[in-house]
């Protein structure tokens, strides 16, 4: 496991043409949430600048491909940002916030990379954070928690073990402790020093 403090853009340009077998990443979906260091409070067109320039090098370094998972509000964006992708929803079952008199129950998974087993392109067999009483996995003290069980499921879905994924968003470290829980290896890249100190706690130290 290689955890890296810094900027994920700067980071990742820095790196080299294939150099990792996926990128999975989990976003800030410029809601207004306080990491801490970073505030997603971007315009529209910045958080779409920004995120062009994430999926272009992530796609650059990365062999296999990507997966990239996001708001269910940023699903045009995401078609647009990466045309070729597949496209899974993925359901929440409580009911969301309210968009335009619809309520929201759903995510929005994008890949690019070819799943190693068969999989279905609607998953609606995990809780997700947010669902109240019915998520039961262990919370940290992080705005945007990413679900143990749906990152296990990316992996189980789209990488094979010895694989190396870069989470350029790395947070508290979910995709981490779901590497080394599927003996898969990871890059973490997460601006926040407090983030990357629970993450290393939940692996053990």
């Amino acid at each position: 496991m290689n955890f890296i403090c810094g900027d994920s853009l700067s980071t990742m340009s820095g790196m080299e043409d294939d150099s990792v077998d996926i990128v999975f990443s989990d976003p800030p979906y410029n809601v207004k949430k306080d990491y801490g260091i970073f505030k997603d409070n971007l315009t529209p067109q910045e958080y779409r600048s920004w995120m062009e320039k994430i999926v272009e090098q992530s796609r650059r370094i990365a062999r296999k491909g990507v997966v990239f998972y996001v708001g269910g509000k940023h699903t045009k964006l995401f078609f647009d940002l990466i045309p070729d992708a597949h496209f899974i929803p993925v359901h929440k079952k409580a009911i969301g916030a309210m968009a335009g008199n619809y309520f929201m129950q759903y995510h929005s998974m994008f890949s690019t990379v070819k799943p190693v087993k068969k999989t279905k392109d609607l998953w609606d067999d995990i809780r997700l954070p947010g669902e109240g009483f019915y998520f039961r996995e262990p919370r940290y003290d992080h705005p945007g928690l990413t679900s143990l069980k749906l990152t296990e499921k990316v992996l189980e879905s789209f990488t094979l073990e010895g694989d190396l994924i870069l989470d350029p968003f790395g947070g508290v470290g979910t995709t981490a402790v779901a590497c080394k829980n599927m003996k898969r290896d990871c890059i973490l890249i997460e601006l926040n020093q407090k983030y990357l100190d629970v993450a290393q706690e939940r692996l053990g130290g």
